[in-house]
């Protein structure tokens, strides 16, 4: 389906619009690592969200409690050092107060670190438990595949049966961590430090087995915030009932519950923490939803290009910005059978997984449309899942109508959409004007919704040709 030149950027629809090129801030992924040791605290952290640095201060039992608003993004190294003096150094600027506990001792008293609070003048009823959030363990190989640490996916020749994963489970020293049957795709458990790609092909060479695979991982390519202007513009009501059976997928971090779109919202899933009510811990599937949904529109944008679309908000992201095939397919499997007709996907990486081009062949096949952002780094390479022959990928232009010098490009693009939106909700930080290829592929999947609608039968390619010619 990937066709078009180097640099295909077919422009869906923009007009001039003044827009103020200051980057405030961008980034790709950060680093971090805290250690508490008795009473002594080491932190190396680079462009880290406070709130996270804090949970990992929660896993050594230490209580803490914050006004969910501050969450500020620190830099700061430094090692061994007490404990009061550190936080001193990382909480620099908010209102805080560290509250000690003594305990009696042969040499006296002993203090401990038992709780933290962190609020903003005169509202400290605001204070909220920081919930400890669930990360995925992510490594990388010298190539650059992301992945997740100690586990693989397998799936089974047909005709083939338990005995088959049983050999290579006792092969590669695992254990079932979960199924997708609709897929037909086991989850693995290795030991502690496993080799995944050792494993994985080890697996693959047993007897039955038709596949196996690190489960690859993506990241979120985050918008870049331009400035912190913004206009609320949220419609009075979501769609009509006539077009809940062309809802759109928003396969993302998460919905914040007071997002606004509760009119848009046919269902949500939490696939990060199963159970749990969905919540949105970067604000990036909140952005992604709020364009998917047609209630906010990109700069550039003629008001009725984007009509209100039911979205289905599953969050697939976890607290750092990563997903994994296996996650991917949990959540998709739930947007499925709740009725999507679009995936919405803004993220990605140079990964190509086997498991993943084959799940979305097969529900292109079966006439889900799939969309997902080309990327914010212009290396022209493959970013997946963008670039498998299922999806329609996208590239971003600015208000102007000219390409975006972060977006990138390559013969795998299909489409160029307005990727420049003002935005009531940040990306871990203030609201504001942002830009990325993730708001194009959202809007596009707006779009796409809204096209299946008024022409029912369209193909994946003619769908890309009726944007085209918009």
């Amino acid at each position: 389906m990937k066709t078009g030149k180097s640099r295909a950027r077919y422009l869906i629809h923009a007009v001039a619009l003044a827009c103020i090129f200051l980057i405030i801030s961008a980034s790709w992924a950060f680093s971090l690592e805290v250690r508490l040791t008795g009473e002594k605290l080491t932190l190396h952290a680079e462009s880290v969200p406070l709130q996270v640095i804090l949970k990992r201060l929660a896993h050594e039992g230490i209580k803490v409690r914050i006004d969910p608003e501050l969450n500020p993004i620190i830099t700061a190294s430094f090692e061994n050092r007490d404990v009061q003096r550190g936080l001193e150094v990382l909480l620099r600027g908010l209102n805080h107060l560290l509250i000690w506990e003594s305990t009696p001792a042969p040499s006296g008293a002993i203090s401990r670190l038992t709780e933290i609070q962190i609020f903003r003048p005169g509202k400290k009823e605001l204070m909220k438990p920081l919930k400890e959030g669930i990360a995925l363990l992510i490594g990388q190989d010298a190539e650059g595949r992301l992945y997740v640490k100690d586990e693989i996916l397998v799936s089974l020749k047909p005709g083939s049966g338990a005995r088959a994963l049983e050999a290579a489970l006792t092969r590669v020293r695992g254990t079932v961590l979960d199924q997708y049957p609709q897929f037909g795709v086991y989850r693995i458990q290795l030991p502690d430090g496993a080799d995944v790609f050792a494993a994985a092909k080890a697996a693959a060479d047993t007897q039955g087995i038709e596949k196996a695979e690190a489960n690859y991982a993506y990241v979120i390519a985050p918008p870049l915030q331009y400035t912190k202007d913004y206009t609320p513009s949220l419609p009075s009501s979501g769609p009509g009932a006539d077009r809940k059976s062309f809802a759109v997928a928003v396969l993302d971090s998460g919905l914040m519950p007071d997002s606004g779109l509760e009119a848009f919202v046919l269902a949500s899933m939490d696939a990060i923490d199963l159970g749990q009510p969905i919540s949105d811990p970067l604000g990036h599937g909140t952005q992604m939803a709020l364009i998917a949904s047609g209630a906010v529109k990109p700069l550039g944008v003629n008001p009725s290009s984007a009509t209100s679309s039911p979205i289905i908000s599953v969050r697939v992201i976890d607290e750092n910005g990563y997903t994994s095939s296996a996650h991917l397919m949990a959540g998709i499997d739930f947007a499925i059978k709740n009725g999507a007709r679009v995936l919405s996907m803004s993220w990605g990486s140079e990964t190509k997984s086997q498991f993943l081009e084959t799940m979305l062949e097969d529900l292109s096949s079966q006439g889900i449309m799939i969309v997902a952002s080309a990327g914010n780094e212009p290396t022209g390479k493959p970013y997946y899942p963008a670039a498998y022959p299922s999806v329609i990928a996208v590239a971003a232009v600015d208000p102007q109508g000219k390409v975006w010098e972060k977006s990138n490009f390559g013969e795998f693009v299909d489409l160029s959409a307005p990727g420049f939106a003002a935005l009531p909700v940040g990306y871990r930080g203030d609201p504001g004007t942002y830009a990325g290829t993730s708001i194009s592929a959202a809007f596009v999947a707006n779009l796409t919704a809204n096209a299946l609608y008024l022409k029912k039968d369209l193909t994946t390619r003619g769908l890309i040709e009726f944007l085209k010619g918009r």
